[in-house]
């Protein structure tokens, strides 16, 4: 088994917080450990959309569904202290 950094992004998606509601893309920081950058991948992308708290945070209709992709997939050393981030949310752009 590699250990992987995986860096996911994400695109129009509707984000509910404090009360309000805007379009939002994402970046954040996956680590993984699989037996290729493509399992790798899969697997930051379930962990990713499974996140109850950020499942919750969505609010897309079904008209304007919403983007994830693999913006990054780097081999690394095995490092037990690295977690996930948190997601780093910006505005859509215009």
């Amino acid at each position: 088994m590699a250990f992987f950094h995986i860096v996911m992004h994400g695109e129009n998606f509707l984000i509910a917080k404090d009360g309000k509601e805007a379009f939002m893309s994402f970046f954040k920081n996956v680590y993984v450990e699989a037996s290729s950058s493509d399992d790798a991948e899969d697997y930051a992308i379930q962990r990713v959309v499974s996140d109850p708290a950020f499942r919750v945070m969505v609010k897309n209709p079904p008209d304007k569904p919403p983007a994830l992709s693999i913006a990054e997939t780097n081999p690394m050393e095995k490092d037990p202290t690295l977690v996930d981030s948190e997601f780093i949310f910006f505005a859509d752009p215009v």
